[in-house]
């Protein structure tokens, strides 16, 4: 068998850390007074929210696809993704849940949880075969990086 019906496991996978914060919420707040002005990220919110909603939908309509060596350089790249997005959560959960370390850089990588889901559906698009997800994936590298530094 060469495809599963389950691509929405890709929307699952990337959400479940994501409940961290909804039960261990940050006790440590950043001070964002020298952030820019929310209405000079509006474009980006935008542009982050509409890629941020394709990507969590897009991939429930296609199937898993491991067969070609495409398919397979694509689930490595996303399981490594993946696995710098949850080690950036699990430091989060040991460190005190500072907030400041959803900015900080990881293994060189900066602004990882912003940068890790956009390679992760980046990724995701080639193992779906889905140009319609990496249209969506770079609409939320524009909007999410921006909004996130």
């Amino acid at each position: 068998m060469n495809a599963i019906p389950l691509g929405g496991v890709v929307t699952l996978f990337v959400l479940l850390p994501n409940l961290a914060a909804v039960f261990f919420p940050p006790r440590k707040q950043l001070d964002k007074s020298g952030r820019p002005d929310q209405k000079q990220m509006q474009v980006f919110t935008v542009l982050e929210r509409i890629g941020q909603a394709a990507c969590f939908v897009l991939p429930f309509f296609y199937r898993l696809a491991f067969s070609s060596v495409k398919g397979g350089i694509a689930l490595a790249v996303l399981a490594l993704a993946l696995a710098v997005y949850y080690a950036c959560w699990l430091r989060y959960l040991v460190l005190g849940r500072d907030e400041a370390l959803f900015y900080r850089p990881l293994l060189g990588i900066p602004l990882p949880m912003a940068v890790m889901p956009v390679v992760y559906f980046m990724a995701a698009a080639l193992l779906l075969g889905s140009s319609w997800l990496l249209l969506a994936a770079i609409l939320l590298g524009v909007g999410h990086i921006q909004v996130t530094r």
